[in-house]
């Protein structure tokens, strides 16, 4: 009887996989009962959205069970796939070591021409490993650190054939990365006892070379030779076979590694040089021995150089043009060589544009960049590049870098096949130029609102920053990450004449972690951040300036998501009137311009800060009434943004956001909507007006400013707090992006 049950289940087999699901016919014909729900009972150890996935018996959609529109799928019973289902459950739960699982099928009326289905199962008890044995490897170096995941199952593990194929396989691979490349898949033996529900089992591992199994030898396969067969683009080869050789992540010598030929595999690919990249073993009948092996490289070459070119109109930029030239193998030994060009307001301009005197000027970018691969092994890629531009933004301002240039060096130190496992990054970017806008425009756009400080940024000056930034990600997915850690930390440090004649230096640190782990169908997420921006290379915060894209920010839907993008910290207000008064200051009579509560914000400036803390914790769950596309998530954000040494710190200002949110799945990754409520009040700043006149005025209501004129020397005092809104839909915050938080 066991014999017949077990020969049933191999027949059933293919259609237990969910992908084969697909083509099961439950489409509805006239007088077909229409399924209108499934239940599971009794099943303790398994959620029902892990069996509803390996049945076919399913519902109708959504809309048609419970909102009885005659949109989406409609199901009906197929009893003859309903009995099947029932062996399918217990089939699942076979390979995961219930071998007594009972089921039971029941169909009731659920209205009219409707029924619902339910699945009544009876677990049983789990067999249970007694003995655990693997045999062929004894002579195999690192035979203890492969087992070391089979032997969690030799102590009273619930014998689950699912988890241990999968540890299984892992043990054959890192055979195939240990120098045994012809490590096949192990044979299996087990004896279940149905009386004491104990299992014993057994694997035999071997090689198979040439169609002869033998047993492992205490050896490793050594690569004898590294042999090409290139197909030209063209009339020859235009990359030499000793440039492949340095692009490689193994040489002739070296102990046969699987991970090294898919690595390789991978970086060929990257070069954009070939359109078909193969690097594998030589067939067995070229192979001298099983320890002595050829690895055999084909590459089809294609076209090494493009030029691209591009033009259109827009309404702010005239004519437009851009200009793209790349050389796959410049001078040789696959250097790649990118040359990029961009001209706008070039003719045919509106007369707004031609009569604004910020951006009536051509504007234009070129650069070239030189990128090394091989020059420094097959793991480090070097680039450099040259640049200048001009940019304008109607109205607004012109930025003008007369000569800038970036180096950048990229090394994956401990690479992860075909994912970056520990990738350094060190870079180097330096820039001339100045900007060019009026007062308004440098407090509205720059956050630099003193007149001083204006003046200085309208001068030309430079501008170096060296960075350097790592990355160990050891999560499953980089999309949407649902076990694992990641791990992130950038230090950079530069240099700016812009805001002083000295010219002043500063430094950032910003460290972030976070940690997935995922139960059944639901994932649990939690990030930690700090960052600093500092004085040099001491630890108080930078006073002097800062450039804005070396600040830290705060807010937005990859930060603390209660608040908008980067308004968690200092801001700058921008409002639409403001009240005048007469007072006497220092014996002179003056006027004063100061926003009361009439004033209404135009325009939010986040300033930026120096210190900065982020937490952030999340329960993700996803639904499988969708087909586990959609996920609903629950959030706690907590965060602050300040300046040292200006401002302190303490646990009272944290600002902690909650909410919720959909994830649906998509081929760029999540869709998400994320809604987080925010009961704080508003946070003080300064306020400025800017008129017909273009003139920045302070407007905050405590200054003494005359006519809100920000001098030499004065500031304009952050009391500004905007009015907060009335009820429950104005403290919450809606976020729309692609990809999930962190």
């Amino acid at each position: 009887m066991r014999r017949v049950f077990l020969a049933a289940l191999l027949l059933l087999l293919p259609v237990a996989i969910p992908g084969a699901l697909r083509a099961q016919d439950i489409a509805c014909d006239p007088g077909d009962l229409e399924v209108r729900a499934v239940t599971f009972k009794g099943n303790k150890h398994f959620q029902s959205s892990e069996l509803a996935s390996v049945i076919v018996t399913s519902p109708s959609s959504f809309t048609r069970r419970t909102l009885h529109l005659p949109i989406g799928a409609r199901r009906c019973l197929d009893t003859l796939e309903l009995s099947r289902d029932a062996v399918r459950i217990r089939l699942f739960y076979r390979l995961r070591g219930y071998y007594k699982t009972a089921v039971k099928t029941s169909v009731r009326p659920a209205g009219t021409g409707a029924v619902a289905v339910g699945f009544g199962i009876t677990e049983g008890p789990p067999v249970i490993i007694d003995t655990l044995r693997v045999l062929g490897l004894d002579s195999v170096q690192n035979r203890d650190r492969m087992l070391h995941e089979l032997d969690h199952f030799r102590h009273n593990h619930i014998f689950t054939k699912i988890e241990l194929q999968s540890v299984v396989d892992t043990v054959r691979e890192q055979l195939h990365d240990s120098g045994y490349p012809y490590a096949a898949q192990p044979l299996a033996s087990s004896a279940v006892d149905p009386k004491t529900d104990l299992a014993e089992v057994e694997y035999q591992f071997f090689e198979q070379f040439r169609g002869q199994p033998k047993t492992l030898h205490s050896w490793v396969a050594h690569i004898a030779r590294i042999d090409f067969e290139i197909t030209p683009g063209g009339d020859s080869a235009k990359i030499d076979t000793s440039t492949v050789r340095r692009l490689l992540s193994f040489k002739a010598g070296d102990v046969y590694r699987e991970k090294d030929l898919v690595r390789s595999q991978r970086d060929l690919y990257q070069l954009e040089t070939y359109s078909h990249v193969d690097v594998a073993l030589a067939p067995d009948s070229l192979q001298p021995n099983d320890s002595l092996l050829i690895v055999l490289v084909r590459l089809n070459e294609t076209r090494m150089r493009s030029l691209g070119v591009g033009g259109g109109w827009a309404t702010l930029d005239c004519i437009r043009t851009q200009l793209r030239f790349a050389d796959r193998d410049f001078l040789g030994g696959a250097r790649r060589l990118e040359l990029n060009g961009r001209l706008s307001h070039l003719a045919l301009c509106p007369q707004a544009v031609r009569d604004d005197s910020i951006s009536n000027r051509l504007n234009y970018y070129a650069s070239g960049t030189l990128r090394l691969r091989g020059l420094l092994g097959p793991r480090t890629l070097p680039s450099f590049t040259v640049f200048s531009e001009r940019t304008s933004e109607f109205r607004a301002y012109v930025r003008e870098t007369i000569i800038g240039g970036a180096a950048e060096v990229t090394r994956d130190l401990q690479p992860r096949d075909l994912r970056p496992g520990l990738p350094l990054t060190l870079s180097y970017r330096a820039e001339y130029g100045r900007t060019t806008a009026s007062p308004a425009v440098f407090c509205q756009l720059f956050n630099r609102c003193a007149l001083a400080d204006i003046a200085r940024l309208q001068q030309n000056g430079s501008l170096q920053v060296i960075g350097a930034s790592i990355v160990r990600d050891r999560s499953d997915q980089l999309l949407d990450p649902s076990n694992g850690n990641q791990l992130h930390l950038e230090l950079r440090s530069g240099t700016t004449s812009l805001d002083t004649a000295n010219g002043t230096r500063f430094s950032r640190v910003l460290a972030e972690g976070a940690v997935y782990k995922t139960v059944g169908s639901s994932t649990f997420a939690a990030r930690l951040q700090f960052g600093a921006v500092l004085d040099g290379f001491s630890a108080r915060g930078a006073t002097a300036y800062v450039p804005p894209e070396e600040r830290l920010y705060a807010g937005g839907p990859n930060s603390v998501r209660g608040f908008s993008q980067n308004l968690l910290g200092p801001l700058v207000y921008i409002v639409d009137t403001f009240a005048v008064s007469s007072a006497v200051i220092g014996g002179n009579p003056t006027q004063l311009f100061r926003a009361d509560d009439k004033s209404r914000v135009l325009q939010y400036s986040p300033t930026g800060g120096n210190t900065l803390i982020v937490a952030s914790a999340e329960w993700r769950y996803r639904l499988t009434s969708f087909g586990g596309r959609v996920q609903f998530a629950s959030f706690v954000d907590a965060g602050q943004l300040w300046n040292r040494p200006q401002q302190s710190f303490t646990a009272s200002d944290l600002r902690v956001t909650p909410g919720v949110g959909v994830r649906v799945r998509s081929p760029i990754g999540p869709l998400r909507v994320d809604v987080a409520y925010n009961g704080y009040a508003s946070t003080a700043g300064s306020a400025y007006f800017v008129g017909a006149d273009n003139v920045l005025r302070c407007v905050s209501p405590d200054n003494e400013l005359s006519a809100g004129v920000v001098g030499t020397g004065q500031t304009c005092d952050p009391t500004f707090t905007p009015k907060a809104g009335q009820g429950v839909l104005s403290k919450l915050t809606f976020n729309f992006s692609i990809g999930q938080a962190f």
